[in-house]
């Protein structure tokens, strides 16, 4: 008797586990059904494509060219002049330089510096006097300084007085001493154009007369449009 019972109650379970399956599989089937109508069915003009525009890398060429483009650009001029026969143009504006002239050939190295800077006419013609003579006392240096002030000349630049003086060494030997031609144009209140040449004395003292035309014929410009090639 007990094996009977134990026998029906086994079956009456495996019924129960396959009619639970069976209801879970068509519980999936309904929800599939229910979800994939003709409303709701996923179509193939409902699937798009995108491309999505690719980074442009540069090559190392491509990046050393933007450079030599940057690099090569040339700094705005702010000055126009005159050369004087037998003067060369070294270079245009370059670091604080506004043009680097030469005398002759700039491989023979008689160079003009023209730069603005701060400083009065007095002050930078001492200074130029303590290159020439650095073993000179100070008092020396104040005598030839107010030597050279007595001396100097002026030229009229776009109605600015501009001041040339010539400064010799101490031991004036024109054949072995050296020598420096200055121009002194002011700006504004505060800035000076220095035009200057350190050589040796006997050529300072020829080209004295072309330094003060050049002095003459500078003009300085406000905006590019009074640019001259």
């Amino acid at each position: 008797m007990s094996l009977y019972l134990f026998n029906r109650f086994r079956l009456f379970s495996c019924r129960r586990a396959v009619l639970a399956r069976r209801c879970s599989w068509l519980l999936v089937a309904a929800i599939c059904a229910s979800g994939c109508d003709a409303d709701t069915a996923v179509r193939s003009s409902d699937v798009r494509r995108y491309s999505a525009p690719k980074e442009k890398t540069l090559s190392a060429r491509d990046i050393a060219q933007a450079n030599r483009q940057t690099s090569g650009r040339k700094p705005s001029k702010q000055i126009d002049y005159t050369l004087p026969e037998g003067w060369t143009e070294v270079s245009g504006p370059s670091g604080m330089r506004l043009a680097t002239l030469a005398i002759g050939e700039s491989e023979e190295g008689q160079e003009i510096s023209i730069i603005p800077a701060s400083g009065t006419i007095r002050s930078n013609v001492e200074r130029w006097q303590k290159q020439l003579d650095q073993e000179a006392a100070s008092e020396e240096i104040t005598k030839l300084v107010d030597k050279v002030m007595a001396k100097a000349g002026s030229v009229d630049v776009q109605g600015q007085k501009a001041t040339v003086v010539l400064l010799t060494q101490a031991n004036d030997n024109e054949k072995s001493s050296e020598s420096i031609l200055g121009g002194m144009l002011p700006m504004d209140k505060s800035t000076t154009l220095f035009v200057k040449f350190r050589g040796p004395t006997e050529i300072a003292k020829k080209e004295q007369k072309k330094f003060i035309a050049f002095m003459a014929s500078l003009r300085m410009l406000e905006n590019d449009s009074e640019q001259t090639d």
